[in-house]
């Protein structure tokens, strides 16, 4: 009978302590700059070395759906496909952070290190949880962090500038280079033009809609 394997609260890879919990990068050989990414659910003696049992999470494109324009580049996916085989404590990167995306949102200084997760892949039954997200802009995209938005007062609806034909610069320059300059959004202003407006907050565009996985 096989002897149990020793488990391990912590270890030591290149002077960093790691521990079990801890999210990772771990060496990835056909591609150096897109590692795995894991957290570590075990630790155990192999040999004269640590080994991990750990939690993959997936990238966009690593999944069913593939990745699609909403998905910005820190965004991964947390999942249930927790990994049989042992991962050697020598193929670790580095540590790493998973935020939610709020909290990936409100980071001062964001490194290449932190990512955020807002689904849940079910690897063996190739579904989402949540299944379904909501749309913005005239795009009726999901919100992408990498992408610049900007609010309707009016309605508090979400618009990409390039999607109401600027850019970035010239949007700025247009709608909050003065203090009498104040953007709303084409529907809110016909609306107004009808002089029929609706107060501040009275219709909420944002969450009507969504796409499913």
């Amino acid at each position: 009978m096989a002897s149990k394997k020793a488990q391990l609260k912590t270890f030591e890879h290149k002077g960093v302590l790691y521990k079990v919990g801890d999210n990772v990068l771990l060496l990835n050989e056909e591609d150096a700059d897109a590692p795995f990414i894991c957290k570590i659910e075990k630790v155990v003696v192999k040999g004269k070395d640590a080994a991990m049992q750990v939690k993959w999470f997936y990238r966009p494109e690593e999944t069913c759906s593939g990745r699609r324009a909403f998905h910005s580049a820190q965004e991964v996916m947390a999942s249930d496909h927790v990994e049989i085989h042992l991962q050697p404590a020598a193929s670790i990167v580095s540590k790493c952070k998973i935020h939610t995306l709020e909290q990936y949102m409100e980071l001062q200084n964001k490194t290449p290190k932190d990512f955020y997760s807002r689904f849940t892949y079910l690897a063996a039954s190739e579904t989402f949880q949540p299944d379904q997200i909501a749309v913005y802009c005239k795009c009726q995209m999901p919100f992408n962090p990498d992408k610049h938005m900007v609010e309707c007062p009016s309605c508090q609806s979400w618009f990409h500038p390039e999607c109401l034909g600027y850019e970035k610069h010239e949007f700025r320059r247009k709608f909050y280079s003065g203090p009498d300059s104040k953007f709303v959004c084409d529907e809110c202003q016909q609306r107004q033009s009808t002089s029929s407006p609706l107060a501040d907050g009275d219709e909420d565009h944002e969450t009507s809609e969504t796409i499913r996985f």
